[in-house]
């Protein structure tokens, strides 16, 4: 539930608390969930046609997978703040940048299907946004590791898994890229099982 009930003493009646951080964080769990399947299926369901019928669909997939992690990200971040420090914060920023990049350089795929091809100024975009969310994923994946909250193996899945995702398509492997793909959507998802599943309350829930 977004929202608590509670009963007031007085009269018994239920009223509205209003938001609940913690169901919240625990919604961006399931956010999780579906977003770890659709990273998994995303190397399956990209054409290799642009004039293909499906390539807008799975373009508009992966952008509302990638708005779904950016979610999600806020959401790792809320649940194990008490325990991360710099670190974890410049994680999250980093990851969350680069997501939002990768985001972006979607939008260009879809609507200028020879993005980066032969132009200078795309290809460079490119490099730094694949730079960027290798490293925000690798320092995310460590914040994870180092705090505890989340489960380890989880936040060493996203550290392997962002790095290869980015970095795949200029390789041109299918195998590679669905290497990356998996690693990532499991990190996702079994972070996403974590937030869903865990009864710790956050701080003045």
């Amino acid at each position: 539930m977004i929202t608590e009930r509670a009963t007031t003493p007085s009269n018994g009646r239920r009223e509205e608390r209003g938001v609940s951080p913690n169901a919240l964080v625990r919604g961006t769990g399931l956010l999780a969930l579906a977003a770890g399947v659709s990273m998994f299926l995303a190397p399956f369901l990209h054409p290799h046609d642009p004039a293909s019928a499906g390539w807008v669909p799975a373009h508009l997939l992966h952008f509302a997978t990638l708005m779904a992690v950016l979610l999600v990200l806020v959401g790792i971040f809320a649940r194990q703040l008490p325990r991360t420090g710099p670190s974890g914060l410049a994680g999250f920023l980093a990851a969350f940048a680069g997501t939002a990049m990768m985001l972006l350089e979607g939008r260009e795929h879809l609507f200028s299907q020879d993005f980066g091809q032969g132009t200078p100024a795309g290809l460079w975009q490119l490099i730094v946004t694949s730079f960027v969310f290798s490293a925000g994923y690798v320092l995310l994946g460590i914040s994870m590791y180092r705090a505890g909250v989340l489960p380890r193996a989880a936040g060493l899945l996203l550290a392997l898994g962002g790095p290869i995702v980015a970095f795949s398509p200029p390789i041109g492997i299918q195998a590679v890229l669905i290497v990356g793909h998996t690693l990532l959507g499991a990190g996702l998802a079994w972070s996403g099982y974590a937030l869903w599943t865990s009864r710790e309350r956050l701080t003045g829930d």
